[in-house]
């Protein structure tokens, strides 16, 4: 039989509740059966005592043992009047001359004793009392003498000096029958409260493994949807604790897998679209030639070129983001002139940026030294400036610039327009993500110019941030560490 979680929580909240219970009213019993064996020896005591000095009165009157002697009657009843009577607790003592006092057992002698009879009001014993008198010889009066138990005495003096003793056994407490059914109530409402305790135990325990554990069933069905590929699948959250902490973690890791699962779909369909409409040209411009509509001219084959050229680029676009994305983009790290290389790039972008009449501001620090792979952050400058030059007007301007920012190199390339919405500034190194939505191809490339930017700055531990620029179009700042004996 296999119990779940919740069976086993409440069989442990249970268990430990009834240990406890058990724990505690085994201790709270053997407290009181302790408490109570040294109540009944005190009470005992303290009638030994008063049974002493009725005997010792009784002594003087009779002058001698001889009233007592084998008289088990008288005994009993010698006994009996040293225990209170009810309603007499607190009232006279063992000298008191009323009723029971020892002055009255020994004046009227055996006869007067037992016209009271074992069968007077009060508590009384069902068999004759433990204790025994002996004389000064040691030898027995009255009552049961076992030789083998250990006896405790009391004397009894009369006019100063001992004329007998009275012993009992020192392990033996005389209980009569309230003692014992003041004893049984109390072991009654022991186990009565110990069962209580369990029945209120079992429902607390089944409340909180139920209270508990409900967040967490949710949980796990939830999970198995998630896992089933159900990425809408929420938990309502109704808890401030550590399990309310938990169900909104899983709904954020929901909201992740949701937002990860519409991004691949996303970046499948402009993979495809990007590959199809190169090769589609291709495939046209193929079966033209085959079918001999059009003839085949220098022309021809330098557009056939330009769309392979186009295919390889974003295929090995896409193999650099595959590597950046697992760690394995490889870079070699090295101290360079960060301005050599940003004037390199822009003087083999002059003829791109002449063809559309577009102005060029180039601002350097000279000797800023960065450590970093030259080549690929050459390829970083290449696509903000082939950016720059797609989108920009024709006779607009755009601006370079570097300069050092603390221990960082700060390169901005900027331009005069047009402008990007401000809202759509966050997502320009998205993957795919153009402004220009049309994927016209003469105006937007592959929209993954920037997301290779944004993993080479990263990887070399800087940062990359596109702002609107003062010129009206769009401002990149690129920050990159400086070398640390330049810093």
């Amino acid at each position: 039989m296999r119990f779940g979680i919740t069976s086993k929580l409440f069989i442990a909240i249970l268990a430990t509740n009834i240990v406890t219970a058990l724990a505690v009213g085994l201790g709270a019993r053997a407290v009181f059966e302790s408490g109570f064996e040294s109540y009944l020896h005190e009470r005992e005591d303290m009638r030994l005592t008063r049974l002493a000095k009725v005997l010792a009165t009784a002594y003087d009157e009779n002058q001698g043992w001889d009233f007592l002697r084998g008289n088990d009657s008288l005994w009993v009843q010698l006994n009996q009047s040293v225990r209170p009577q009810p309603g007499e607790r607190g009232r006279g003592g063992p000298g008191s001359r009323g009723g029971h006092g020892p002055g009255a057992a020994g004046a009227r002698g055996p006869g007067a004793a037992g016209a009271r009879g074992p069968g007077a009001g009060g508590p009384r014993f069902d068999r004759p009392p433990p204790a025994v008198v002996l004389d000064n010889n040691g030898k027995a009066v009255v009552g049961p003498v076992d030789p083998a138990a250990e006896l405790r005495r009391h004397p009894i003096e009369s006019n100063g000096q001992t004329v007998g003793w009275l012993a009992a056994p020192v392990h033996h407490t005389v209980i009569d029958v309230v003692d014992e059914r003041f004893r049984e109530r109390q072991a009654w409402a022991g186990w009565s409260v110990a069962l209580l305790a369990t029945v209120l135990s079992a429902v607390v325990a089944g409340l909180l493994a139920r209270g508990l554990l409900s967040p967490v069933k949710r949980l796990a069905g939830a999970t198995r949807r998630l896992a089933d590929g159900d990425y809408r699948t929420r938990v309502e959250s109704t808890r401030s604790d550590e399990l309310g902490a938990l169900v909104d973690d899983f709904n954020r890791l929901g909201n992740a897998l949701e937002k990860h699962e519409s991004g691949r779909r996303n970046f499948m369909a402009d993979v495809s679209h990007e590959l199809r409409t190169p090769l589609a040209v291709l495939k046209g411009e193929l079966e033209a030639l085959e079918d001999g509509v059009r003839p085949f001219t220098p022309a021809m084959l330098q557009s056939l070129q330009a769309e392979v050229g186009t295919l390889s680029q974003l295929v090995a676009d896409l193999h650099d983001l595959s590597l950046a994305d697992v760690g394995g983009l490889a870079y070699r790290f090295e101290n360079i002139d960060l301005g050599k290389s940003v004037a390199e790039t822009l003087h083999a972008f002059q003829d791109r940026f002449a063809a559309r009449s577009i102005a060029v501001e180039a601002e350097l620090a000279p000797a800023t030294i960065v450590r970093a792979d030259e080549t690929r952050l050459s390829r970083v400058v290449a696509n903000l400036l082939e950016n720059a030059a797609r989108y920009t007007h024709e006779g607009a301007r755009v601006a370079v610039a570097l300069r050092r920012e603390g221990n960082k190199a700060l390169l901005v390339v900027e331009d005069s327009g047009p402008g990007v919405p401000a809202d759509l500034l966050p997502r320009l190194f998205e993957r795919f993500f153009r402004v220009e939505s049309s994927r016209n191809r003469e105006q937007g490339g592959s929209g993954l110019g920037l997301a290779i930017c944004r993993s080479v700055v990263e990887a070399h531990g800087g940062s990359i941030t596109a702002l609107a620029s003062g010129l009206g179009g769009l401002r990149v700042e690129v920050r990159i560490p400086l070398a640390e004996r330049t810093a």
